[in-house]
């Protein structure tokens, strides 16, 4: 393949993973030899693309979501109730939400939740889009500066077998 497109491949890489887990990218575009301006701006353009698609998609499936679950609940009058299980990621989830509100969850978002579901429960949670987009957008730029930082200055690619 010629050289520009194996590039253009390694962007768009790059930019669909920050889109999904923000926290990976600026390591997978330190490995492939970006330096920190075009790391920057391709982790920080493919987070806001995500944060833009699942915040606007994101109604859209939950409430599917929410339609399928209901479709497969027992009838009325079955005393088996389902147990709910709590996954450390919910439990996560709900505890920053409790303690630091909207602030916490648009700062963890990016790294330790991921950008689909710290989207989609923001916007469960607190119902003006604007200001949770914009709040996403800013911790993701902060974010971003931080971890393409440390992956320039870490510089792991060399430690990998060529």
């Amino acid at each position: 393949m010629n050289d520009d497109v194996i590039h253009l491949l390694e962007i768009l890489e790059v930019g669909l993973i920050a889109s999904v887990k923000f926290l990976i990218a600026p390591f997978e575009a330190e490995r492939y030899g970006f330096n920190f301006k075009d790391s920057f701006l391709i982790t920080t353009t493919g987070g806001i693309a995500g944060i833009l698609v699942f915040s606007l998609v994101g109604e859209a499936i939950a409430y599917s979501w929410k339609k399928l679950k209901n479709k497969f609940k027992k009838p009325l009058g079955t005393d088996d109730k389902p147990v709910k299980k709590f996954t450390w990621i919910k439990k996560f989830v709900i505890r920053t939400k409790i303690k630091f509100g909207v602030i916490g969850l648009v700062i963890t978002t990016p790294s330790i939740i991921s950008i689909p579901i710290g989207s989609i429960v923001i916007h469960r949670f607190y119902r003006k889009k604007g200001r949770n987009i914009l709040l996403l957008i800013v911790s993701l730029i902060i974010w971003s500066f931080i971890l393409n930082g440390v992956a320039q200055y870490l510089k792991l690619s060399q430690y990998l077998p060529k």
